[in-house]
């Protein structure tokens, strides 16, 4: 009798390991798109480096896990950013925002903001107060949207530098290759720092700026990006100490 029952047991947890490598096996892999660029601290998810932790990866990462969903990055070209949706499969992109991209007829379901962040036209500390019209060339990284400069750019007045990486991007700033940058004030810090330079870059106050957020954001999945905007709220505290953890200047 006491055999019997063993063996029966021994067969019940076989079935349960069973089903649960089938469970493991059949669950949906979520394909997270991402820009194939080192931005460090806001986001690194190059090839090269895979391993490295930022601010997004580590933000993410903790979402699709705590609802122990599959999921991974995939980096793709800035270039096709309009296009990921389309050509690349992906379930979800970050990072995202309405004002990247041009008229589209695709149903998009953003997120409420993971982060806040400045744009503007930094530039070193000397030129803090020159005016719109004497910035002749802004450094950027290729395939980023100029938002608040495009009417210059279009026009010819306002000539884009544009570089694979922000490091490139600063140092023609401190070399006075460009009068200001687009690229993130955190950014620009961390590049410096990897630089040594001791050149202070600030926001000109007196060219336009405007706040504006990272979303994720889907066309499959709104559910999900329900279930994002929910752990946001829910894990504020623990966002506030990863964004002091990778030393993030945010915006509220």
């Amino acid at each position: 009798m006491i055999k019997r029952n063993m063996q029966r047991l021994r067969r019940m947890s076989l079935l349960v390991l069973l089903a649960l490598f089938l469970n493991k096996s059949l669950a949906k892999e979520y394909i997270i798109g991402v820009e194939a660029v080192n931005y460090y601290p806001l986001f690194d998810f190059s090839a090269s480096d895979a391993s490295k932790p930022s601010f997004s990866k580590e933000l993410l990462s903790r979402f699709f896990e705590s609802r122990n969903y599959e999921y991974r990055f995939l980096p793709l070209p800035i270039k096709r950013f309009d296009k990921w949706f389309e050509e690349d499969a992906i379930d979800f992109k970050f990072p995202d925002n309405r004002i990247w991209r041009e008229a589209t007829n695709l149903d998009i379901t953003y997120s409420t903001p993971a982060i806040k962040l400045m744009a503007g036209a930094y530039v070193l500390e000397k030129n803090e107060h020159i005016a719109r019209s004497e910035v002749h060339k802004l450094g950027t990284i290729l395939g980023f949207v100029p938002t608040l400069w495009i009417d210059e750019v279009r026009s010819g007045k306002v000539e884009l530098m544009e570089e694979y990486s922000p490091l490139s991007v600063v140092k023609h700033l401190l070399h006075a290759n460009v009068e200001a940058t687009n690229i993130d004030e955190n950014v620009i810090r961390f590049n410096l720092e990897q630089l040594g330079s001791k050149e202070k870059v600030v926001l000109n106050k007196g060219i336009k700026h405007q706040v504006y957020a990272y979303h994720l954001s889907s066309i499959r999945y709104p559910e999900i990006i329900k279930e994002f905007d929910q752990y946001l709220v829910e894990h504020k505290t623990e966002i506030e100490a990863l964004k002091n953890k990778y030393q993030i200047k945010a915006q509220l």
